[in-house]
């Protein structure tokens, strides 16, 4: 047997057999050039919180109309919420049939005003119209020959493209985990016309590998560095890059454009922080996914859902020499992007401080620094707003509107 396991979104979590990395970082070409945080902006009191809490906000989609389409995880429910209003309508049901989902978490945007919700427990993707109603799905998984390839989106375009990192594994027991690339490639694919381009490629985090008999296990090393990318409407796509920090953009037609070197002091990592981290690997804020490939008896098979909450990690376990001195600039997948087109990256911050923002602009350059309310995240935007997730003391989440 092999097993794998895929966690997301924090693309550089560990596994429980296998773990094929969701993560990224590559060179540039720019000086360092470093710059003040004269511009920083905190945001105080929301222009709109939903009466009721979530289990776990995987997605947020602001819809033409203002109302907000929100994908909870754990709770297995997609529904559209009237924040004005305080209400929300359930959209589908339980299940793995047409109309269905198990485990909902990203949403995108689509064509017609339609959203793309990324389905972990039935390892599909579906549209969603406007109205609610259901289009064709198209699976996570794809396997050519001996070769599993997870198609996993991350962005979405007008032109009708899916974005997503390239992953693929050997489903056989000698090649799992071996020749662990340092990098992965961006690819734009259109499911119309089947063409794929690549846009770019990120750096992937360090990964400790153990091996006994057939399995085999992968460990991220903890805040080991590792790039960042998002989508924006018209294609272009923004790679945040940990090593040498700076944020480039790759435009459309394949024009790059690289900003200058961020040079703040790095963050020194202690106790809390390592605390910290081995809780995020066991609860993921933003929803996971396992999937297990079988091989054996002249066949495969392959199983997908979602892990729940505070469950036992099994795997390679951290060392104290697994940890470095300092923190890299930014966490995984602490990149979003605006409907305007600028990027939000979520910085490394000490321990217990504020969720801290970095703003950059089209060209690359950072233009202020956001700072948001303790314990909350970002996890989408509209039209001159920002969807923030909030956290309580229960654990249960509750969406939030802010005026940005």
């Amino acid at each position: 047997m092999i097993s794998a396991v895929v966690i997301r979104p924090l693309r550089c979590l560990l596994s429980g057999t296998a773990l094929l990395s969701l993560a990224g970082c590559a060179g540039s070409e720019s000086g360092a050039t470093g710059d003040d945080r004269s511009a920083r902006a905190t945001l105080k009191e929301p222009e709109a919180t939903f009466p009721e809490a979530f289990s776990s906000v995987g997605g947020v989609r602001e819809l033409s109309n203002g109302r907000v389409m929100v994908a909870d995880r754990l709770g297995q429910a997609l529904v559209i919420v009237d924040l004005a209003a305080g209400t929300a309508d359930t959209i589908g049901r339980q299940g793995g049939g047409p109309g269905e989902y198990n485990s909902p978490s990203r949403l995108f945007s689509w064509l017609g005003d339609s959203t793309i919700m990324v389905d972990l427990g039935n390892t599909r993707f579906t549209p969603v119209g406007a109205d609610g109603g259901f289009g064709t799905s198209q699976p996570l998984m794809r396997q050519d020959g001996e070769t599993m390839s997870l198609i996993m989106p991350e962005g979405t375009d007008r032109h009708g493209n899916v974005y997503y990192q390239a992953r693929a594994f050997a489903v056989n027991p000698g090649s799992l985990g071996a020749d662990r690339p340092d990098s992965a490639r961006i690819v734009r694919w259109n499911p119309d016309t089947g063409v794929v381009d690549t846009v770019a490629s990120v750096g992937l985090p360090e990964n400790r590998v153990e091996r006994s008999g057939n399995n085999v296990s992968m460990m991220t090393i903890p805040f080991s560095p590792s790039d960042d990318w998002g989508v924006t409407w018209d294609g272009r796509v923004a790679v945040a890059r940990a090593v040498g920090f700076r944020v480039e953009w790759h435009a459309y037609d394949g024009r790059r454009t690289v900003g200058p070197q961020v040079t703040d002091a790095p963050v020194t990592i202690t106790q809390a922080d390592r605390e910290s981290w081995l809780e995020a690997r066991a609860n993921p804020p933003g929803g996971a996914m396992f999937i297990t490939v079988e091989a054996g008896g002249g066949g495969r098979s392959m199983r997908a859902g979602a892990p729940p909450r505070g469950g036992t990690f099994v795997g390679p376990q951290v060392d104290d020499g697994d940890w470095p001195d300092v923190k890299p600039p930014f966490p995984p997948s602490g990149l979003s992007v605006t409907p305007e087109g600028q990027a939000w990256v979520r910085r490394h911050t000490v321990a217990d401080a504020p969720p801290e923002y970095d703003v950059f602009d089209h060209d690359g350059n950072r233009v202020r620094t956001v700072l948001l309310p303790d314990n909350t995240r970002v996890v989408g935007f509209g039209a001159g707003v920002v969807y923030v997730s909030r956290t309580d003391e229960y654990d249960l989440q509750w969406l939030e509107k802010y005026r940005r």
